[in-house]
């Protein structure tokens, strides 16, 4: 397994755990960008809620393509969820990003916006 996909995969796994602890029932799309429709990295639900989930395992800013911000907004409109990026940093944990502040910032993620992330006690 490459080192870089092997790093998604645990943060992806640890937050389908994460978020089943809080009562979600989780499913998790392995290699989601792999098929021919639109996925995303992870889907939850709890109590009618549904969270429609990119997940990004990174230190430092980084940008979501305009072609995964449109599967997003089709699994959106398809569910009626809401959309998060959920950014997982090492030694600070999970902040999840409402999608529409990243659209907002033209796809681009940066540590500014964590003033406007939530914790995942809070989803």
């Amino acid at each position: 397994m490459v080192k870089t996909y092997r790093k998604g995969y645990m943060a992806e796994r640890e937050l389908v755990h994460k978020l089943y602890g809080f009562g979600y029932a989780v499913m998790r799309a392995p290699r989601s960008g792999r098929i021919n429709l639109p996925m995303p990295d992870i889907i939850a639900i709890k109590n009618s809620k549904i969270l429609i989930i990119e997940c990004k395992c990174r230190g430092d800013a980084f940008s979501i393509p305009k072609e995964q911000i449109a599967e997003l907004d089709e699994w959106i409109k398809r569910t009626s969820g809401t959309g998060y990026i959920a950014w997982k940093i090492t030694r600070r944990g999970w902040f999840f990003i409402g999608l529409e502040k990243v659209k907002e910032n033209r796809g681009n993620v940066n540590k500014g916006m964590l003033k406007t992330a939530i914790g995942i006690e809070l989803l």
